[in-house]
């Protein structure tokens, strides 16, 4: 029987709630700790700054802002190393629990991510970048069609114009690799077409002069064109891997995530990156573990993105691989 709604909350209940109640009490723990600590530091900081104002030369500024940033380094010291512990827990006892309910063949990595190599090879973001994070690598075969998917960060470093380094994000978010159905040589990049919505006929021509990516793409799909900008090597390749039903698919995908979708088509896989700008599968240290309802966000995530096999046809050998 294929996973809902109504057999994870049996699975819930049965499988999950013992567990959870003991990490519920681990959360309410966590917190508690970190209340105490922020009267402590509070406390210590108000004696501080009257110690600074009343026997230095400092103004009630300056000494306000040496003690509120020593204050807030500390607390999100305490406070990493406090939340890192739960939240391991968290991974072990929810979200590894509910992949193993969706389909117990996948194998899920806390930890990992994909490699460096894969987010190149797909060149869905060409800036160069200083650092490259991810975790919740999860991995194995869904109807036949071999994925795997995590949440990665990349960044990079910028100086601002006060001459501070500062990171910046290049993508937060969803990364996903799949086997596609259609065997090619040649590449087609989907991105966000921002600039043609922005700026018009300006917007298109400067896509057009974007020579990193290849040839700009026109397809005969008006919706599609209103969301999208492809580049491709080769234009009879483009417009065999994009078929005007993977458009469509594409196009309706969009508009249920309502987030940036960016795809690629490279060495006969597809990548997909979704912008989240968030943790994708960190715990919520604010809310109980014993809420049905937020167990529920984080199944119907994973059901949403193992199902890109599916909404896209992945599954379905309808072409011969050429």
């Amino acid at each position: 029987m294929k996973p809902n709604l109504a057999s994870l909350l049996d699975y819930y209940y049965e499988s999950m709630y013992p567990s959870l109640k003991v990490l519920e009490e681990k959360r309410l723990h966590t917190i508690l700790t970190l209340k105490k600590a922020a009267a402590i530091l509070l406390a210590i900081a108000a004696l501080l700054f009257l110690f600074l104002t009343q026997n230095t030369l400092l103004k009630p500024l300056h000494a306000f802002l040496i003690v509120g940033i020593g204050g807030l380094v500390i607390f999100m010291f305490i406070y990493h190393h406090e939340s890192a512990g739960y939240g391991s827990l968290f991974k072990d006892q929810v979200i590894e629990k509910i992949i193993h309910f969706l389909d117990p063949s996948l194998i899920y990595d806390k930890t990992n991510s994909i490699n460096e190599h894969e987010y190149q090879q797909s060149e869905l973001f060409l800036e160069s970048y200083d650092r490259f994070s991810g975790n919740d690598l999860i991995r194995g075969t869904i109807e036949g069609v071999e994925v795997h998917f995590c949440d990665l960060h990349v960044e990079k470093k910028v100086r601002t114009k006060n001459g501070k380094e500062e990171w910046t994000d290049i993508f937060q978010g969803l990364f996903f690799v799949a086997d596609f159905n259609k065997a090619f040589h040649s590449k087609v990049v989907v991105l966000p077409d921002i600039a043609e919505r922005s700026l018009g006929v300006l917007g298109s021509w400067i896509q057009g002069m974007n020579l990193q990516r290849g040839e700009l793409m026109k397809l005969d799909h008006m919706e599609f064109e209103k969301f999208f900008v492809v580049y491709g090597s080769d234009p009879i390749d483009s417009r065999y891997i994009l078929s005007h039903a993977l458009m469509e698919k594409i196009v309706q995908f969009r508009k249920k995530i309502d987030k940036s979708l960016y795809l690629s088509f490279v060495d006969s896989k597809l990548f997909l990156a979704l912008n989240y700008n968030k943790p994708l599968f960190e715990p919520i240290l604010s809310r109980s573990l014993l809420e049905f309802d937020y167990i529920k966000d984080y199944f119907e995530l994973l059901v949403m993105i193992l199902g890109i096999v599916t909404e896209f046809k992945l599954n379905e050998k309808l072409w011969s691989k050429r």
